[in-house]
């Protein structure tokens, strides 16, 4: 049935690439996307689709088949606020804000799989709805928002992907179980007594403590967390003072959590909150921590990661489907708590030697030539038409 798709896409390949460089020439961030979402809309509205403008914050559009199972595919559409540097002559054109995480990438695909699938609804088994997706790069994300306005109603199954940089152009890459990590949030604020920073036996120094709680925190995952279980704790910020010749009065730390399992998750923020108590009261401060649970862990179903392996390769295309988890952190972990499904990564290029490139980057640019690949594995996955074990792609 997909015999020949990835070089159908691979003919559509201007289509993805014009659509992908317009919207990162203006990106938008959260929720607050007018001009990327009339371009998705502009886009739904050629094809025969049943289109519904705002689900939760998001876009559904619907193309009916027969009557197998429906499958959900999914988008995210924001972008980063920082400034991009890339050069590129299709550079943001929005000061601080840039597609600096491959949501651009992720809408143009997505949107390429459904003009490929409309134009092949004949041969469609079920219903294919496609999720266009604000905020999933803040919290709480925009999943959920999705979800409780009816997104998921009647569908049977549902697939994501993200572009993957440090992978050539064509991998494409996913495992059962956990593949995404919960993003925790943490923040610590400890107050001493300021002063002339001539006379610190006057004072009570924050920043003695905090550097003191820094050190400390580290030992939670070298120390009380099993070597056996993944686990990162990073402190991403430090902000104190005003002047060289003043001891502050407070000090603002903040960073995150990252973990495979939400025992260990605990584990970590108890000893956080054991540590911050012990700090706060052998030097004399006050302390507070506040501790944010971030998107849940992302767990890819047996039977959904099979299908992804099934129509990968029906389409002519290789997958590894045993690959490491990752500790970055993804709301499409909101929809597998309520449907089967599976979120999968798709390589666009290697990463310069220094790291620069990767995601988050203010110099990420994917190898546009993985876009094939993506919509081949989008479109082969609505063709084969879901989890039936029994069924050939």
């Amino acid at each position: 049935m997909t015999t020949g798709l990835l070089a159908q896409c691979q003919a559509d390949l201007e289509y993805v690439r014009a659509i992908r460089r317009e919207l990162h020439r203006f990106p938008e961030t959260g929720t607050d996307l007018p001009r990327t979402r009339a371009l998705i809309l502009r886009e739904l509205r050629n094809l025969p689709l049943l289109v519904r403008e705002d689900v939760g914050g998001g876009i559904v559009a619907d193309l009916r088949g027969g009557r197998g199972a429906r499958i959900a595919l999914r988008a995210d559409m924001d972008a980063l606020p920082m400034q991009e540097e890339t050069g590129l002559d299709f550079a943001s054109e929005i000061p601080g804000h840039g597609h600096m995480c491959g949501h651009d990438a992720h809408v143009a695909m997505l949107l390429g799989a459904a003009r490929l699938l409309a134009a092949r609804k004949s041969r469609l088994r079920g219903d294919v709805r496609f999720l266009f997706q604000p905020n999933e790069e803040n919290h709480p994300g925009g999943a959920q928002a999705m979800i409780e306005a009816g997104c998921l109603d009647r569908v049977d199954e549902i697939f994501g992907l993200h572009l993957w940089p440090g992978k050539p152009v064509g991998w494409i890459g996913t495992r059962t179980g956990a593949l995404m990590a919960r993003p925790d949030v943490f923040t610590i604020i400890l107050t001493g007594k300021g002063g002339h920073a001539s006379a610190p036996h006057l004072c009570v120094d924050p920043v003695l403590a905090a550097s003191r709680l820094v050190c400390e925190l580290q030992s939670i995952v070298s120390r009380r967390v099993s070597p056996l279980e993944p686990a990162v704790l990073s402190v991403t910020r430090f902000h104190a003072g005003t002047a060289y010749n003043i001891i502050p009065e407070t000090v603002f730390l903040q960073g995150t959590v990252r973990t495979l399992a939400d025992d260990v998750g605990a584990l970590v923020r108890g000893e956080m909150a054991r540590l911050t108590d012990a700090v706060s009261s052998s030097t004399g401060t006050a302390a507070s921590l506040e501790y944010v649970q971030g998107f849940p862990v992302l767990v890819n179903h047996a039977g959904s990661v099979q299908s992804l392996v099934q129509a990968v390769r029906g389409a002519g295309m290789e997958i590894d489907s045993h690959i490491l988890p990752t500790m970055a952190g993804e709301d499409f972990s909101y929809y597998l708590q309520f449907r089967p499904g599976c979120f999968f990564f798709l390589g666009c290029g290697l990463q310069g030697p220094d790291g620069s490139g990767g995601l988050h980057n203010a110099c990420f640019n994917p190898d546009e030539g993985c876009f094939p690949y993506g919509v081949a594995a989008l479109t082969a996955l609505a063709l084969c038409g879901g989890a039936d074990p029994d069924r050939a792609c």
